[in-house]
């Protein structure tokens, strides 16, 4: 964990949805508040960048999920699906790889650097330019606002 540790207590508790409160052991504690700050990290990454996460963009209402009721839903869907399909598979396999871990495994930047042998910077300055790369291949084939 990046940053100070919080201190040692007797006791950690956590707060659930519905407002109870479990004690949980100090792992436990250090994880959840881990995880939180790399979803909000996450969330403040897909603002700067104009990157969506399917959930978000199926709140928006832009991509519909799910089990379509209409068929020009469901085709909609597979069209984008098939657009972003094609533009990934331009990538070089070093791109793809490094979108893989920081989108779908959830690695931040310091640790796709330590895996790909490089510095924070590269791995930041590439995914910027991979991503502005993909944003504008998709305009090109009309999906429009950033929406993956």
């Amino acid at each position: 964990m990046r940053g100070k540790r919080p201190k040692e207590r007797k006791c950690y508790v956590l707060r659930t949805s519905d407002g109870t409160v479990v004690e949980v052991t100090r792992e436990v504690y250090l994880e959840w508040y881990q995880s939180r700050r790399r979803e909000r990290y996450q969330r403040e990454k897909e603002r700067k960048y104009q990157v969506s996460s399917l959930e978000m963009l199926a709140e928006q209402g832009t991509i519909p999920l799910g089990a379509a009721d209409d068929l020009e839903d469901t085709v909609i869907r597979e069209m984008c699906a098939e657009k972003l399909r094609l533009v990934m598979e331009e990538l070089t396999e070093e791109d793809a790889y490094l979108l893989y871990l920081l989108f779908f495994e959830e690695v931040t930047i310091k640790e796709a650097a330590q895996f790909c042998g490089c510095s924070r910077k590269t791995i930041a300055n590439r995914r910027k330019r991979i991503l502005k790369e993909l944003n504008e291949k998709l305009k090109e084939m009309g999906i429009m606002g950033g929406c993956f």
